[in-house]
């Protein structure tokens, strides 16, 4: 099943070594969009020898989701429920569990989770994603074995590109905006709407066009959603990084420059945010310099 996935070389290496020495956590840890959900079905059918298209109704396998904007204590309570039934079959791994965005576990959430960690089933596999490691707690994270999600390059995803049977401008675009990272990358191709990134392109877009007034008379809306200003954020960075591409090809020096600042500006307040910056005050500042 990993051998189906457009993966970065060094990614795929660790994901192999863990699938013939699998422990009982694991972290993927990367951007949306890099195709985390996927690699990590792809783990578990690897490990409980099911295919893909049969694991969703596998009776022995759960995937714990955010709803809403968090994944509640009961959320873990019900896991704990599951992971206390007994499995059957004589493979050392009989079950396996994906909690989808782990950074949406509250905090009393990922304490319970903690005890599962220290004691875990010995027929289980648990499989985490998150975008960065630094959304969770140290005691989680000393618990899990982590596999960095990195982006293919352009030459590993030359393939989806081809085979999205677009124009060349087209697909240049796609790869820029979407950063190269597959899950996006597929999505913008196949104009896939439900994407949830493809929302914050849009936001990002339409940011943009608007005046400096009127972007900042929107942080105080988007300063309440701290995941969804992350990633308007992380989508300005994208939608400048491709313009700036688009602009080079064209020799159009000014707006290199200009899509360049912007790409900087983007950059900086995605990594204030991630530092846990004060959201309000960091999109102020942004909004003030696109």
């Amino acid at each position: 099943m990993i051998e189906q996935l457009v993966l970065h070389d060094a990614t795929k290496a660790q994901l192999e070594h863990f699938i013939v020495s699998p422990s009982h956590a694991l972290l993927l840890a990367g951007p949306d969009g890099s195709g985390k959900t996927a690699i990590a079905e792809a783990i578990a059918g690897a490990l409980l020898h099911v295919s893909a298209d049969k694991l969703a109704n596998y009776p022995q396998y759960m995937v714990v989701r955010a709803d809403g904007s968090s994944i509640s204590i009961e959320a873990i309570r019900n896991l704990q429920k599951f992971l206390q039934l007994k499995t059957v079959g004589n493979k050392p791994l009989r079950r396996s569990v994906i909690v989808e965005h782990a950074q949406a576990l509250t905090t009393e959430a990922q304490n319970a989770f903690l005890k599962l960690l220290e004691e875990p089933p010995a027929d289980t596999i648990m499989i985490l994603t998150a975008d960065s490691p630094r959304s969770l707690l140290p005691t989680i994270l000393s618990r899990v074995q982590t596999i960095t999600v990195s982006a293919p390059t352009e030459a590993q995803v030359a393939g989806l590109l081809a085979a999205s049977n677009k124009d060349e401008q087209t697909q240049r675009q796609a790869y820029f905006l979407s950063g190269g990272l597959p899950g996006l990358l597929c999505a913008l191709l196949d104009g896939d709407e439900t994407h949830p990134l493809l929302e914050s392109v849009g936001q990002a877009k339409e940011l943009l066009q608007k005046s400096t007034f009127e972007r900042l008379a929107a942080v105080d809306g988007m300063s309440k959603q701290k995941e969804s200003a992350v990633a308007i954020v992380s989508a300005l960075e994208r939608i400048a990084e491709a313009m700036v591409a688009q602009a080079a090809a064209k020799g159009e020096g000014p707006r290199i420059k200009q899509w360049h600042r912007i790409r900087k500006q983007a950059f900086m307040a995605r990594e204030a945010l991630e530092r846990s910056a004060n959201t309000k005050l960091t999109l102020s500042n942004l909004f003030l310099h696109l």
